[in-house]
């Protein structure tokens, strides 16, 4: 997409700000000014996916939202906003790609905004898939009935990439750091491993279990004078010539050795003190998730063996053949889980169940 003079340099002024904190409502308070001059609006909102409360999101908003979603639970089940962008992960809607108008005056989120006096007549909404078990989104809204037009759909669309980062980032590392100074803060976590590297790739320091996890991973020959992966260094460079450019998930390297993982986020940090370091975050995982311990007191014990199969990735006919039941005795469990797990579909139950042992292991 080809920008003039004027949308380059807000665009730009976007992406230094998205890179700015790893704290969402910062960054949205200092992209606030760019982003409304790009995007006219009045309302932005970013949610980030929390399966462990009640109305299933993080919200930070600007201006008068927060009323609408402290009451967002009410309306959930009449979100068409959700409903749309649900079905295309980092594909940017307007609302007159939703649903007619009139059927979007008549919707529950339309009347709550009435009722609120906050009325929210246009919106333009992209929902960023995590490729984690979670997801994302950044949704504007506009008080006018001025409809968003198909060019700034395209500007936001091509801030997608830079978008998905911000939340991921802020999600993995926002609210770890204490005091004036990080990286230090950063390695003081005890559930964080990972590497500091100046601009130029030099080490700076390294969380104590990183030695033996490069010694379990990387022979000595895959490993250069650094000590490093060579891979990470030449995906390092890459990066760092992109500039922040490419599509999301580039970012990322993964390797894996029968049922265990390693997945390495390269994340590049703040500015601080005129730099901006490169943070390499280490995840080891099993590719067998395990029941988390609340749903124990919730099933019976034939629902948590057909459980710990599905989240073993076992197909439901598979399943019911290893345990030796017949086929509608499996459905009947099946639909007895989901409506005491409170999940519709596999993906949720696996998505779910990494959240709540997320949660058991902080």
């Amino acid at each position: 997409m080809n920008l003039d003079s004027r949308e380059r340099a807000l665009t730009l002024e976007l992406k230094e700000a998205l890179a700015s904190s790893l704290e969402l409502p910062v960054v949205l308070s200092r992209m606030e000014g760019a982003l409304f001059q790009l995007l006219p609006a009045e309302h932005a909102a970013w949610c980030v996916s929390n399966q462990l409360r009640p109305a299933g999101y993080e919200w930070v908003t600007t201006g008068r939202l927060a009323a609408f979603m402290d009451r967002y639970r009410e309306i959930a089940g009449g979100d068409f906003v959700a409903g749309s962008v649900s079905h295309l992960p980092n594909v940017v809607f307007r609302d007159s790609e939703m649903v007619p108008r009139a059927v979007l005056v008549r919707s529950l989120p339309y009347l709550l905004c009435r009722e609120l006096h906050a009325p929210l007549e246009r919106v333009m909404s992209v929902r960023l898939d995590m490729r984690q078990g979670w997801h994302g989104g950044l949704t504007l809204y506009r008080e006018r009935s001025l409809e968003f037009s198909e060019r700034e759909r395209e500007l936001l669309q091509g801030l997608t990439p830079f978008l998905a980062r911000t939340i991921r980032n802020c999600r993995m590392l926002g609210g770890r750091m204490t005091g004036r100074r990080f990286p230090e803060s950063l390695l003081r976590q005890r559930d964080l491993e990972c590497i500091v590297l100046t601009p130029a790739f030099s080490e700076v320091q390294r969380t104590a279990r990183v030695t033996a996890l490069l010694e379990e991973w990387f022979s000595p020959s895959e490993r250069g004078p650094s000590g490093l992966p060579r891979e990470w260094l030449e995906q390092l460079v890459w990066l760092e010539r992109m500039e922040g450019a490419g599509a999301f998930g580039l970012d990322t390297w993964a390797g894996a050795r029968g049922e265990r993982r390693l997945r390495v986020t390269f994340i590049r940090m703040p500015e601080q003190e005129g730099q901006r370091p490169w943070m390499l975050v280490l995840e080891e995982f099993s590719s067998l998730l395990s029941i988390p311990a609340a749903w124990r007191q919730q099933l019976t014990r034939r629902e948590i063996e057909i459980v710990g199969y599905v989240l073993q990735n076992w197909l439901y006919e598979s399943i019911a053949a290893r345990l030796n039941i017949k086929q509608h005795t499996m459905n009947t469990h099946v639909r007895n889980i989901r409506k005491k797990l409170e999940v519709e579909r596999r993906a949720e139950l696996i998505s779910k169940a990494a959240l709540l042992l997320l949660a058991e292991r902080q």
